[in-house]
């Protein structure tokens, strides 16, 4: 049986990889970073993580602002409310202004199916692809989050960037390998 791990342990650790070298680089969250892990960037970068609170819409205008400020804005929240409650922030803030804001998704389809149905985020990934600019990454395992992050970072523009949950087999190589 192959290796697992939640994709959001290869989020964290992709993020705290890239703040080493990225100032720039700051973590919002709707307070789940706990969840999210995103407090391992929080315990790693005090002064680059900011708790919104539970309010996706302040947490996607904050991150756009951010952005304007010459940020890169990583705004995380359980993927189900961050789409369905910030739609338009995402739409007129971030998108129709092509600010660089990475969306993170968390809990995305069905990994959080023990919460209840408010907590199945099934919708997200089309909401999302009807933005425009808006570019939406889903990785299979958190070797590809990894890099997803990375790639995210690096691209100018807004991101949407779909977190599981649950640990799932681990199927992308580390290092790309050529001949």
């Amino acid at each position: 049986m192959a290796n697992q791990e939640a994709p959001r342990k290869g989020f964290a650790d992709a993020l705290i990889r890239l703040g080493e070298k990225h100032d720039n680089l700051v973590v919002l969250d709707a307070d789940c970073a706990k969840s999210n892990m995103t407090n391992l960037y929080k315990n790693r970068f005090p002064e680059r993580f900011f708790n919104i609170g539970i309010s996706e819409c302040d947490l996607v205008g904050t991150a756009a602002g951010m952005a304007v400020a010459g940020k890169v804005p990583f705004a995380n929240a359980y993927a189900n409310f961050l789409t369905g409650r910030a739609f338009d922030q995402m739409r007129i803030s971030v998108c129709y202004s092509n600010n660089n804001v990475k969306i993170v998704g968390h809990n995305a389809g069905t990994s959080a199916a023990q919460e209840g149905a408010t907590h199945l985020p099934l919708e997200d990934i089309s909401l999302m692809r009807s933005l425009p600019r808006m570019t939406v990454i889903v990785p299979a395992d958190a070797v590809e989050m990894e890099k997803a992050v990375e790639a995210a970072y690096y691209h100018d523009g807004p991101i949407y960037l779909r977190v599981g949950k649950l640990p799932v087999p681990i199927v992308t190589k580390k290092k790309n390998h050529s001949k």
